[in-house]
């Protein structure tokens, strides 16, 4: 019987790691406390920025749907939520690209357009 998929899988995923060579060759398989806190703080970090984000977004899509004449609420709205965008891409690591458009600028225009268009 093959050990390939059974429970030392990890401990020796290809031949360079077999037990043939010493246990300081062989990277560590756990974090250690602090490295966790620091995992499950971020993991939290990320939940709440997206959960922000995601609740200026949909505040968005209400202003410009109910109210598409009110620019001052959706610049105000708009620029939140283009900040926690940002702040969720720097989160999880995605470049800034200069050439992207802010995501209240294409939900405006996807807002506005006409209802026979939303497929």
């Amino acid at each position: 019987m093959s050990t390939r998929n059974g429970p030392h899988a990890r401990a020796h995923s290809n031949e360079e790691d077999g037990p043939g060579r010493g246990a300081e060759a062989r990277k560590p398989e756990r974090y250690s406390r602090a490295e966790y806190a620091k995992v499950v703080a971020l993991q939290e970090e990320v939940a709440r920025v997206d959960a922000d984000y995601q609740r200026l977004r949909n505040a968005y899509m209400q202003i410009a749907n109910d109210e598409p004449t009110h620019e001052v609420a959706l610049a105000m709205v708009g620029a939140d939520m283009d900040r926690a965008h940002a702040r969720l891409q720097a989160l999880i690591g995605l470049p800034r690209l200069p050439f992207t458009h802010e995501p209240s600028a294409v939900m405006r225009r996807e807002a506005l357009r006409p209802v026979d268009d939303k497929r």
